[in-house]
């Protein structure tokens, strides 16, 4: 099984897997026949302590990754007992919490387990480095276990960033900001939670530890709590947009086309994730005012009379005040308002130029606009991909950011972005 897994994955991915699996293997080999912990109890007790925080994973957005809050009793377990029985408590909660009872592919688990034994060895090297096992006070604790839990941060959501990136053909960079960049926050709790259970260990044992526990599930509620909160925002804004296909059928599909062609944009001009997420929520509700306007005027056959072209004017504004009224798109408030704001200062409603203009708000422009060109409206017919294309050189410098405009060409002419289905050659659209 292992085997057809691996040979239907990238090279940059088997060469990867097998060298986390390699070296988690070489480690084991070497480090576990040294293990010599005071109590082997004590490491039972752990691995019902860790299966416990572990039991319920919660599923993070943005990828294909789980977090758990065990991650402050590895940080204890290194100070306790050492690296090397801490990697061998990982290791054997890590196997029955996700084969034994989520059954999960052994070759994830394998995978997973070489990771963990990478990250507990750095960790606790780290550790042992700043003269982790000599302290014994709380606050002799937080320097080395601070770094232990900062390297171990760093190794573990950087090890699934890849191979996630790598499966899903993703840079590893943009995975871990959009799945663990928030997390990071977290640490400066759990190093301190890991440093009090050591304290309480020495002082009362394993039922002190136990105390802990609720801590921690209380910890894992308010992860869920965030996720299922994001869940909603992406629920609703949906529904937003099924309200404006429902007023404009000849847009149908344009918010997340538009939603697609902002978001290769954004990424390939670097943008933090953060932005990108922002851009996502604007492409997505750029149109949301145009529920307000009459479907005589949305919908009309032939050209604008001057009061009517008022009216179709005003759907930025109507659009940005709805946003406005939902605390989570605040973000995307000024991209709504703007995006039909020309880079020569002659769009509406604010009649901005140049970078007066969000840059969010540029991309997005060009996306719609695009997307616009290629979609068939009640007063013409949509332009080919190549005149589309012109179109974009065309309007680069007056109606569109040159800069945008010249990127999402590129990303265009080398298909890194879907045109849905069309296949008509750009050699016409060539300057």
């Amino acid at each position: 099984m292992r085997d057809r897994f691996l040979s239907g994955m990238p090279v940059a991915f088997r060469i990867y897997y097998s060298a986390v699996v390699v070296s988690g293997l070489v480690l084991a080999y070497l480090l576990f026949p040294t293990a010599r912990p005071e109590s082997w109890l004590a490491l039972a007790w752990w691995v019902v302590f860790i299966i416990v925080a572990d039991l319920s994973p919660i599923t993070l957005p943005g990828a294909s990754a789980d977090i758990t809050v065990s991650s402050t009793l590895d940080y204890a377990a290194i100070a306790l007992f050492g690296p090397v029985p801490a990697a061998i408590i990982e290791v054997i909660s890590t196997f029955i919490t996700q084969f034994v009872f989520a059954r999960r592919p052994a070759y994830k688990v394998l995978f997973n387990v070489s990771l963990f034994l990478i990250t507990i060895s750095a960790a606790g090297a780290v550790f042992v480095l700043l003269g982790g096992p000599e302290a014994r006070t709380l606050g002799a604790l937080l320097l080395p276990l601070g770094a232990c839990g900062l390297v171990y941060y760093v190794v573990n959501t950087g090890g699934v960033s890849i191979i996630v990136g790598l499966s899903e053909g993703l840079s590893p960079w943009r995975v871990w900001q959009r799945t663990y960049v928030w997390t990071l926050v977290h640490l400066a709790g759990f190093v301190p939670l890991g440093a009090l259970i050591v304290v309480v260990y020495r002082v009362v044992g394993i039922p002190g530890v136990i105390l802990f526990l609720l801590p921690l599930l209380l910890a894992r509620y308010t992860f869920k709590m965030y996720t299922d909160m994001r869940e909603v925002h992406i629920e609703t804004v949906r529904a937003l947009t099924s309200a404006i296909d429902a007023s404009d059928p000849f847009t149908r599909g344009h918010s997340d086309r538009v939603l697609e062609y902002a978001t290769a944009i954004a990424r390939r001009l670097g943008l933090p994730e953060r932005t990108v997420e922002t851009i996502q929520y604007a492409s997505l509700l750029h149109d949301i005012g145009k529920i307000a306007i009459q479907h005589d005027v949305l919908l009309k056959p032939g050209a604008l009379d001057e009061e009517e072209w008022e009216k179709m004017k005003s759907h930025p504004q109507t659009g940005a005040k709805i946003v406005a009224d939902l605390r989570f798109l605040r973000g995307a408030h000024q991209v709504v308002l703007h995006h039909h704001e020309r880079y020569d200062g002659s769009g509406y409603p604010d009649g901005l130029s140049g970078e007066q203009i969000p840059l969010e708000a540029r991309i997005v422009n060009v996306a719609d606009s695009f997307d616009a060109m290629l979609s068939n409206r009640p007063y013409r017919h949509a332009l080919s991909l190549a005149m589309a294309v012109t179109e974009l050189r065309r309007g680069s410098g007056t109606q569109f950011d040159p800069e945008v405009a010249r990127i999402f060409i590129e990303l265009i002419e080398a298909g890194d972005v879907a045109i849905g289905d069309r296949e008509e050659s750009l050699a016409e659209a060539a300057p």
